[in-house]
């Protein structure tokens, strides 16, 4: 009778924890589509601003869409990376086709790691998947936030 208290109230604890680690996921998803729209939207708007008083591109229609495409290169990096990759793709083909050039493998070589995931974040998924797996079979002794900091410091090179 004991022990299935004590059970049950571990599963409670576990899944406040795990709500917790899910809270903090979602703020920090939250706080990085904040950032990206404010990023976005201030370059756009500056962008814009600065061709219109130069007078760089003819029509209006031009200088928006050149204030999108340095907004969105502002909050979306890669969107504007997988953009110009593809452009350039298109222009090489096109331009092998016309005969204008020959195509080398450095033309296509990838020079950027897309998988740059912060260790905190990767930590903090690690948490939640223990604790995940811990709640669908609770057996053993449960995940706990001591214990798991301290093989992180028992473990951590110095």
């Amino acid at each position: 009778m004991q022990a299935g208290i004590e059970q049950a109230k571990t599963v409670r604890c576990v899944q406040r924890e795990l709500a917790r680690l899910d809270g903090l996921i979602a703020r920090a998803r939250y706080k990085r589509r904040i950032f990206r729209t404010l990023r976005g939207g201030l370059g756009a708007g500056a962008t814009l601003l600065v061709l219109l008083k130069a007078k760089v591109a003819a029509s209006l229609g031009l200088k928006l869409a050149i204030a999108g495409v340095v907004g969105l290169g502002l909050a979306w990096p890669v969107a504007v990376l997988v953009f110009v990759f593809v452009a350039g793709l298109v222009v090489t083909i096109l331009g092998a086709l016309m005969g204008e050039g020959g195509m080398s493998a450095a033309d296509f070589s990838p020079s950027w790691d897309g998988g740059c995931e912060r260790a905190r974040m990767r930590r903090l998924k690690a948490l939640i998947a223990l604790r995940r797996a811990w709640l669908a079979a609770p057996a053993g002794p449960a995940p706990s936030i001591r214990r798991d900091l301290g093989r992180r410091f028992l473990t951590k090179k110095r």
